[in-house]
């Protein structure tokens, strides 16, 4: 009988061939032999304290195999793969895939379940817990203001009044991001106390940059990429208004084009203590942001900023900004005041502040009131930000850039171009902003990308034109569903659903009388299911049928999905044609008809 060290090491070379395109016959005859591996028992894989576990032994053998292992593990960030006796080979299949491939948008978990795998579970490794709490701060007077270096012997500040990365990583934040430094603008991680009655504590100098980065650029999800949890926030100055609590926070509106009070989101970042000089307008232009001496107020304000950004006091620069952006949304569009609001923003947003805006968005405390500065930036901040992602040297970068383009409302017209980048990775990142964006300018683009060398790129290309989904995406998507990767046509299948996609629905019934595949043929009819339209329900009526002349006989398999496909749909004729299929001569199928009806019957009209 095998022994467990002989799986972890064939599992390990497993993965790595499932690496090598060309390696074709070595993958599946070591595919075959884990397969007989795992005929007669479930294997759980676990990394702990750094090492592989299997069945809780510890895999001391393998040599550099189960250490690559470990480290594709780490990659995706996996603790735990639990494999049951006798996997589907489909399944087995499709996680050694996704484990060969680079991190994608989505964990593996998620990647998984989307392709149809519920026998083999994957867990994620948990987030780091918080650091300790800091040491009190030091007395007063104990440094001279202006210091950018506090003393050897004096204590560490709070974290709230730092820009530090607890929380953004798994492992050593300042290992796994590599901070950048702005060009003339270092990122300073305090503000030296102000002048009585000064409330501001010096911060921490962070450590030398670690080199490091991943083999290739990719968008992972780090499992501790979430914000942590807020800090007990410091007592504001004296005359500016703290932020307002999470749970009554509106949500960001760009540019400035929500008039009203209601719309306007305030600053959700820690309280950065401000000495009276800055907190005494702020709170003018928060009481009256409507006021006929408003520009004074914008004037002085802007003064301020540019005073801290010479000082390197980005969080203060932030603030100034998200409470300029704050009060110019309650201003009526049509206001004369409104052009003041836009001549003092144009001259805050230089270069170098644009730029040290891109670095907050990766600090967890920042995050929000960086990316809500950015969407008034416009194409210059998507210019920097499209910058940045391309040049993230981490994954938990990239998500941090990517998630900000998401959020952006101009200026995205850019990402079309970095289409044709001579990186695969970049172009594969871009198609999937993109694709999340739903971009109909850029199908033409992406419709070029479709016949890439690469299949990564293929993968990512077709989801995109899946999501956006609208009739031109139409001619691009057929020639992806003749794609010769099962993979590309699978990615077709699992973005398409939505009434935008009414145009599809043909495409896709010509798509399955080709396709060979029967898991990417369930995919398709899923789809159907989701598109909902008139044509759609015929095509899955014909499906579901015992046989029929579109499609001929049918295996019970795939009869089962046209039913769970017209659950999906849900239409009176859906309706009509599953409880015809409650009394079929098939009793998986007529068990899956009455579950159906009474899933729908169960939901509100």
């Amino acid at each position: 009988m095998p022994t467990l060290e002989t799986f972890a090491a064939r599992f390990a070379r497993c993965v790595s061939l499932f690496r090598d395109p060309a390696a074709k016959d070595e993958q599946k005859a070591e595919f075959r032999a884990l397969l007989g591996l795992l005929h007669d028992v479930a294997v759980t894989l676990r990394v702990s304290a750094g090492r592989l576990e299997v069945n809780g032994t510890p895999a001391g053998g393998g040599g550099g195999g189960v250490v690559g292992l470990l480290q594709r593990l780490d990659l995706h960030g996996i603790s735990e793969i639990a494999l049951p006796r006798d996997p589907p080979p489909a399944q087995l299949f499709e996680l050694l895939r996704v484990l060969a491939d680079q991190p994608g948008l989505e964990d593996v978990p998620s990647r998984l379940r989307g392709a149809g795998v519920d026998r083999i579970h994957v867990t994620q490794a948990p987030a780091l817990p918080p650091p300790p709490p800091p040491l009190p701060p030091p007395p007063a007077g104990s440094e001279q203001p202006g210091d950018a270096i506090p003393s050897p012997h004096a204590p560490r500040a709070p974290a709230a009044e730092s820009l530090g990365t607890d929380g953004i990583l798994r492992g050593e934040s300042w290992k796994d991001i590599r901070s950048v430094p702005l060009k003339g603008v270092p990122l300073v991680t305090h503000d030296p106390p102000p002048p009585p009655p000064a409330t501001a504590l010096p911060g921490e100098t962070p450590p030398p940059p670690a080199a490091g980065g991943s083999e290739e650029l990719s968008l992972s999800i780090a499992p501790g990429d979430e914000p942590p949890a807020p800090a007990a926030q410091p007592a504001p100055a004296p005359g500016a208004e703290p932020p307002a609590p999470a749970a009554q926070r509106a949500p960001a509106v760009a540019g400035g084009s929500a008039p009203g009070a209601e719309r306007a989101r305030r600053p959700s970042g820690p309280s950065v203590a401000l000495p009276p000089e800055v907190a005494a307008p702020l709170a003018e232009l928060d009481r009256n942001p409507g006021s006929a001496k408003v520009s004074e107020v914008l004037a002085e304000l802007g003064r301020h900023a540019e005073s801290a950004l010479k000082r390197s006091r980005m969080e203060q620069v932030l603030r100034i900004i998200g409470a300029i952006v704050v009060a110019e949304q309650k201003v009526p569009e049509a206001s004369a005041v409104r052009r003041q609001y836009a001549i003092a923003l144009k001259r805050i947003y230089t270069k170098p502040v644009l730029d040290a805006l891109t670095h907050l968005v990766m600090v967890p405390q920042h995050r929000a009131d960086a990316v809500l500065a950015l969407q008034r930036g416009g194409a210059d901040a998507v210019e920097l930000l499209v910058d940045r992602l391309v040049a993230a040297p981490t994954a938990g970068e990239r998500r941090g850039v990517f998630d900000a383009l998401r959020q952006m409302t101009e200026g995205t017209e850019q990402l079309v171009h970095m289409l044709e980048h001579r990186e695969w990775f970049v172009v594969r990142n871009v198609a999937e902003l993109i694709g999340e964006l739903g971009m109909d300018e850029a199908v033409p683009a992406l419709a070029r990308r479709l016949e890439h060398d690469d299949e990564r790129v293929r993968r990512a290309v077709a989801l995109a034109l899946a999501k956006i989904g609208t009739r031109s995406a139409a001619e691009p998507l057929r020639r992806a569903l003749r794609d010769k990767s099962a993979d590309v046509r699978m990615q077709v299948a699992l973005g398409i659903g939505g009434r935008k996609s009414f145009a599809l629905a043909m495409p896709l019934v010509v798509a399955l009388e080709e396709e060979g595949d029967e898991t990417v043929e369930r995919e398709l009819i899923l789809a159907l299911g989701r598109i909902g339209s008139p044509d759609a329900v015929q095509a899955l009526i014909k499906f579901a049928q015992p046989a029929g002349r579109l499609f001929g006989r049918k295996p019970s398999a795939l009869r089962l999905a046209a039913v769970e496909a017209l659950r999906l749909a849900g239409t009176a004729p859906a309706v009509g044609t599953l409880e015809g299929l409650a009394d079929d001569g098939d009793r998986d199928v007529r068990a899956a008809a009455r579950a159906a009806l009474t899933e729908l019957k169960r939901k509100p009209r």
